[in-house]
C-alpha cells in the first residue's frame, strides 16, 4: 500500500496518512459535496427534531421524520447514555466524520461541548447552517465544525466519536491508536460501526419475505415484487440480490454505493483494533435489517409508523435471540490506564 506524509501546519511532527494516497480524500470528500447537494436540494433537514419528509430517499428511512426517529434517535439515546454512565456533563467530544451533524447537535443540546469535523466542505456547510438556525437552545453546550481529516486535526478531548466513520479508512488500528493519542486520561472512545460479514444469507432470505409479503399488501416501493417471487425460480436470485445489497451498502444498480472508500475495513478488523488497544466498557450489537428497509415502506402515515414500529420490534427480537444477525455495532473504550 502506497502511504503519503502529511506535514501538519500546526507542529513539526509528520504524521502518516490514514488513507492510501491524497486522491482518496478528494474523491471521498467530492462524493460527499455531490450528494448533500442532491438532499438538501430535495428539502432534506439534518435535525431529527425538525426534519421533514422528503422524497428523494426512495428507500432510506431518511424519507420520514418518524422513521429518522426510529432509528436514529435510538442511536443517539444509545450515546447518550454511555456519556452518563463513562464520562461526566460537559466532557469534550470531538465529532470524527460528522456528516450533517444529526449526532453532533443532539449531543451539544445535551450539555455536551462538541466539535465536529468532517472532509466534506459542503457538509460542513449545511451542519452550521443547520446549528445557526437551532431553536432549542436550553442546556445548550457549545458545537463547532471544522472541514478537516482525522489525521490534520489537532486537540484534546475527554471522549472520541465514530460513528459509521472508521469501515471508510483503510487501517483501522492507526485510526484508533491516533484517537488514543487525542484522549485524555481515562478519556472514552465511542463508536458504531457496520459488521456486514456477520450477515447471512438467511438472513436475506427473511428480508427478500418480508419485503415480498409488504409489496403484495401494496406497502412497498416495489409494487411489483410479491408478484414476481410467486415464481419459485425467482426467489433465488432476489435473495442474492439484498444480500449483495446489505453486504455491499448500495443497490444492485447501483455503482458506487456511498463513497469510494466505503467498506474500506470491516467490522471484525475494527472490533479487533479497539479490543486490542482499550479497556471494553461496552460491546451492543446492532440492528440486522430495518436501515435499509424501514424508507421502502409505502401506504398512509399511521400504517407505515406501526409497520416501521412492528419491523423495529421484530430486528430487536431476532438479533437479541440469535434468529438474525446483527450488521453493526456498538463500542464503548475506556483510553488504558
Amino acid at each position: 500500500m502506497c502511504v503519503i506524509i502529511n506535514s501538519n501546519f500546526k507542529t513539526t511532527d509528520l504524521k502518516i496518512s490514514i488513507l492510501s494516497t491524497s486522491d482518496d480524500l478528494e474523491k471521498e470528500a467530492k462524493a460527499f459535496d455531490e450528494r448533500i447537494e442532491e438532499r438538501t436540494k430535495a428539502g432534506f433537514i439534518p435535525d431529527v427534531r425538525r426534519a421533514v419528509k422528503c422524497e428523494y430517499f426512495y428507500k432510506s428511512f431518511f424519507r420520514d421524520p418518524y422513521l429518522i426517529k426510529l432509528f436514529l434517535q435510538g442511536e443517539i439515546n444509545y450515546f447518550l447514555e454511555m456519556l452518563k454512565k463513562y464520562s461526566y456533563p460537559g466532557a469534550r467530544i470531538l465529532d470524527v466524520g460528522c456528516g450533517s451533524g444529526y449526532t453532533s447537535l443532539e449531543l451539544a443540546r445535551s450539555g455536551y461541548h462538541v466539535t465536529g469535523i468532517d472532509i466534506s466542505s459542503k457538509v460542513i456547510d449545511v451542519a452550521k447552517k443547520t446549528l445557526e438556525s437551532n431553536p432549542f437552545k436550553d442546556g445548550f453546550g457549545s458545537l463547532k465544525y471544522h472541514v478537516s481529516s482525522f489525521d490534520e486535526f489537532d486537540g484534546k478531548f475527554d471522549v472520541v466519536l465514530f460513528c459509521g466513520t472508521i469501515h471508510h479508512i483503510r487501517n483501522p488500528e492507526k485510526t484508533i491508536l491516533r484517537a488514543l493519542d487525542m484522549l485524555n486520561p481515562t478519556g472514552l472512545l465511542m463508536c458504531e460501526e457496520p459488521s456486514h460479514e456477520r450477515w447471512r444469507k438467511q438472513d436475506a432470505a427473511q428480508v427478500a419475505l418480508i419485503r415480498s409479503l409488504l409489496s403484495l399488501t401494496g406497502n412497498w416501493y416495489e409494487t411489483s415484487l410479491g408478484e414476481d417471487l410467486l415464481e419459485q425460480e425467482n426467489f433465488p436470485e432476489y435473495i442474492d440480490d439484498v444480500y449483495t445489497e446489505y453486504v455491499s451498502e448500495r443497490d444492485k444498480d447501483e455503482k458506487n454505493g456511498q463513497s469510494p472508500n466505503d467498506n474500506s475495513s470491516n467490522g471484525r478488523q475494527i472490533l479487533e483494533a479497539l479490543r486490542k488497544h482499550s479497556d471494553e466498557l461496552d460491546y451492543t450489537l446492532g440492528v440486522s435489517f430495518i436501515y435499509r428497509t424501514l424508507g421502502g415502506l409505502r401506504g398512509e402515515d399511521k400504517q407505515i409508523q406501526k409497520i416501521a414500529s412492528l419491523l423495529t420490534t421484530y430486528d430487536k427480537y431476532c438479533v437479541e435471540n440469535g434468529f438474525m444477525e446483527s450488521n453493526r455495532f456498538y463500542y464503548i473504550g475506556r483510553k488504558n490506564s
